[in-house]
């Protein structure tokens, strides 16, 4: 069975993930100056803190930051252990 497709100011939703009961998303209108954004939402209709940008690779890396800071995971692993690295070699 398909799921019904969200819109939210002429912007299709197209990718969504869920942390901590806040859903993530990211929406596409192809008319819009800016086409794609990705927003907070809260209970599938209260959209908020749009991020509105010209290219869905920049949408996702939003989403992932986004998605990172509601982990509180707000620097790969590999970059902590870097830096860590680093900060001895000092």
């Amino acid at each position: 069975m398909d799921s019904e497709k969200r819109s939210h100011q002429g912007y299709e939703v197209t990718e969504t993930c869920t942390v901590e009961g806040i859903e993530l998303v990211i929406g596409h209108n192809p008319s819009a100056p800016n086409p794609y954004v990705c927003w907070y939402c809260k209970n599938g209709t209260d959209y908020y803190w749009g991020y509105y940008t010209n290219e869905l690779q920049t949408a996702r890396e939003k989403l992932v930051e986004r998605y990172r800071e509601k982990c509180g995971i707000l620097r790969s692993p590999l970059t902590q252990e870097k830096r860590i690295q680093e900060s001895y070699e000092r």
